[in-house]
């Protein structure tokens, strides 16, 4: 029987004076074999962080990408630092190790919100990392269809304007 192999995930974006962190669960496939977050051409991620600051979103390149994060104040990172997946899915993480130096890192960094990608990001970050106020914004997966792409954008919006 083959060991189930074990993933890891990416380090921080972070640029110098980061105000508030964004944190995912883990890296999917594409994005692990890409070396970049957010790779999955359906995930939404890259085209609500542009529609946030009203920048046109079209093609852009990775370090394009992460500087539009870095020069608005935002940081970006996962809860899970490594784990056992066989899918994309949030469902099939399977022992995870968690980024358990992220209350240090906040404080750190001097961040003063913290948002989570999805409720699957806040659940783990719970169950592996510690209590953390509830600030979950709608999931940017193509897993989360139920909300129109005009709505997570107005949510997404509302609450990283605010700050």
């Amino acid at each position: 029987m083959d060991k189930p192999q074990v993933f890891r995930g990416f380090a921080p974006i972070i640029g110098d004076n980061p105000r508030f962190l964004i944190l995912g669960t883990f890296p999917s496939p594409i994005s692990r074999d890409k070396g970049e977050y957010y790779a999955h051409p359906r995930n939404q991620f890259w085209r609500i962080i542009y529609g946030v600051f009203d920048i046109p979103f079209g093609g852009e390149s990775y370090e394009c990408k992460q500087s539009i994060l870095t020069e608005s104040g935002i940081a970006l990172w996962d809860v899970i630092a490594e784990c056992e997946a066989e899918s994309a899915l949030d469902s099939t993480i399977r022992h995870p190790v968690y980024n358990t130096d992220l209350p240090e890192f906040i404080a750190e960094h001097g961040i003063r919100r913290v948002f989570f990608n999805g409720n699957n990001a806040y659940t783990f970050y719970k169950r592996g990392i510690g209590n953390i106020e509830k600030n979950v914004l709608p999931s940017t997966s193509p897993a989360h269809a139920a909300m129109r792409f005009e709505e997570k954008l107005r949510r997404w919006k509302q609450n990283l304007r605010e700050l």
